[in-house]
């Protein structure tokens, strides 16, 4: 799946908010409670983007937006897509960069594409499946229990999930995390991009377990909290459950309530940073 918002771009007159993520973002479960992605699959899509926190956020603010988020997707996706769209685009006045940051213990792979990753039975699956392609270069994506999908593996995949995980700690991969943070932030400050970062889940619980990590300290002194939305305790399933309860859909996603109430949040947060 390739994606190219390059016309995107130049027929918006609006600001845009550009938004990055995993499946909070992507909004996995939600264009499934309107439409079947077997049988309707544009109305499927249009569903789930309007009724994402993204397509919410851009009717509350009145810009137009670009989900560039992956199910299943690493923050290493996050940075790299995120640095692509921005380097590639020649008016960076007219974005606001948003990302809700993933777990930390995911990561991706590049490698040659292969004939497989091009096979996208995900789509009408309502997935987007780990094969994240980019020209003629595929970048898997990679969980420590394993790929977003048991199906359509190469074995050069498999050994390389195992020997990354066999020599990199839950602790190392926190830190990487902070410094992809940091790297992000200096990335945009230097383009003068206004930007605001939360986190979807997973963080808090894996911060709590290390904070002892002598390693942390000089990164944390780095970040800049002011446009971090709820570091390190609050993120998306939180601000969910303290608002809305268990409003949550068979996948363990959150629901078209939770997008929303995350969406004014995020609206509030940005007319405080940049009026």
């Amino acid at each position: 799946m390739v994606n190219d918002y390059s016309k995107f771009w130049e027929a918006s007159k609006n600001t845009i908010l550009y938004c990055n993520g995993d499946s909070f973002t992507w909004g996995t479960g939600i264009g499934q409670l309107y439409h079947s992605p077997m049988f309707e699959y544009n109305k499927f899509k249009k569903a789930r983007l309007e009724n994402s926190w993204p397509g919410q956020l851009s009717k509350l603010t009145d810009c137009d937006f670009i989900n560039d988020a992956w199910a299943g997707g690493s923050n290493d996706r996050i940075v790299r897509r995120t640095k692509k769209f921005i380097n590639e685009i020649d008016d960076c006045a007219k974005v606001k960069v948003i990302i809700g940051w993933s777990t930390a213990l995911r990561t991706e792979h590049k490698r040659k594409t292969l004939p497989q990753d091009t096979e996208i039975p995900y789509l009408k699956q309502g997935r987007t499946g780990p094969y994240d392609r980019q020209a003629m270069e595929t970048y898997v994506q990679m969980h420590h229990s394993g790929l977003t999908s048991p199906t359509y593996i190469a074995e050069e995949d498999k050994q390389y999930l195992k020997e990354f995980f066999m020599k990199y700690s839950n602790a190392d991969l926190l830190v990487k995390y902070l410094e992809q943070v940091i790297d992000m932030q200096n990335f945009l400050n230097s383009h003068n991009v206004d930007y605001l970062m939360f986190n979807a889940f997973g963080i808090k619980e894996l911060y709590k377990d290390h904070v002892q990590d002598k390693r942390l300290y000089p990164l944390l002194d780095q970040m800049d909290f002011d446009k971090f939305m709820g570091w390190p305790d609050e993120d998306f399933c939180v601000w969910s459950y303290i608002e809305l309860g268990n409003d949550q859909l068979g996948s363990g996603h959150l629901g078209v309530a939770s997008h929303g109430h995350l969406a004014v949040k995020l609206k509030d947060k940005l007319e405080e940073l940049y009026g």
